[in-house]
């Protein structure tokens, strides 16, 4: 009609390209600009933790959220968050964004929503898709973005690549005894996330933990990320299917879906490695905390009363210190 302002243009993101999927509950495409409670969620994959979930997107303030993957659904996530969970507020906008050629990751696409996200989940899968397929561009853009504060979390893969230090799989999977067997075997591949997470200093997470046996491969990874950082303590977090950890303002809750449970580790050394000889290490102490469990962050071991002292001799953990 004569008169009639016409509407503001939307500043969208552009269309992807070659190699990147994205789909979801996109709204207008406009930038919601929320202020978001930095809140970091890391489970260990199976089925998610609905508590801990409802935690992850209730962070980003009824602003978008962006899921990043590698391969998998492009609706799954977006139900889940946006529907199924019930949050308050809702999210403007859930988007999954799938980089089914990883090294296309540097679209202009993709950095738009990552660039405008509130809050960033990593969905499980390879993690060497992240770590070593996603390009320089992607990596600092994460970075950029944990270090505006966003809320970050991830499930299975997508918890491992966000420590300081993480098995990136890059030669395939290695599992308890193989590792134990041989520490510096190709398959221990060790990488350094360039979007780390910093309530992560220092720590390393391993998923699927107990189901698939994985402390003695925990403890040749710790080793390694010892050697590797030239001083300790390090530490070393192992989550069972269906257990979160949360964490936020230097203090951590643990929720299940089960009776599984996260699984801390402390080590100080002394490690020795050497090619094709077990592993030998000790220093470590074990903590396991179950569904309810919640304290400060970065956890103590110094004062916690049912830390179980561990030791690595010629390739077997065993409980106790030497002697």
């Amino acid at each position: 009609m004569p008169g009639q302002l016409e509407p503001e243009p939307v500043d969208q993101c552009p269309e992807p390209g070659e190699g990147i999927d994205i789909g979801g509950i996109d709204g207008t495409g406009a930038d919601t600009e929320r202020a978001p409670t930095r809140r970091l969620v890391l489970m260990g994959g199976g089925g998610e933790v609905d508590s801990a979930a409802r935690q992850f997107v209730e962070a980003a303030d009824g602003g978008d959220i962006v899921i990043l993957r590698a391969t998998g659904s492009l609706t799954s996530y977006p139900q889940y968050f946006s529907v199924t969970l019930a949050p308050d507020p809702v999210p403007a906008t859930v988007v999954t964004v799938r980089t089914t050629r990883p090294e296309s990751g540097g679209d202009p696409a993709v950095l738009c929503r990552v660039n405008r996200a509130e809050a960033l989940w990593l969905a499980g899968g390879n993690q060497w898709h992240y770590l070593g397929r996603w390009p320089d561009t992607l990596h600092a853009t994460l970075a950029a973005a944990t270090a505006r504060g966003v809320a970050m979390g991830g499930t299975s893969a997508g918890a491992v690549a966000l420590g300081e230090a993480a098995f990136d799989a890059e030669f395939g999977t290695v599992t308890s005894l193989e590792a134990l067997a041989d520490p510096l075997r190709r398959e221990v591949s060790i990488s350094m996330p360039v979007f780390a997470q910093p309530e992560l200093a220092s720590t390393l997470v391993d998923s699927h933990f107990m189901e698939r046996r994985r402390e003695g491969r925990l403890l040749v990874f710790l080793a390694r990320f010892l050697d590797a950082r030239g001083e300790g303590p390090v530490v070393g977090v192992g989550l069972d299917e269906g257990v979160a950890l949360v964490i936020e303002d230097e203090g951590y809750a643990v929720s299940s879906e089960g009776t599984g449970g996260a699984w801390l580790y402390e080590v100080a050394g002394p490690a020795q490695l050497a090619s094709g000889v077990p592993l030998t290490l000790h220093g470590i102490r074990r903590v396991v905390l179950r569904n309810g469990a919640a304290g400060d962050w970065p956890f103590d071991f110094e004062n916690a009363t049912d830390a179980r002292v561990l030791r690595v001799e010629d390739g077997v953990v065993m409980v106790g210190e030497a002697g």
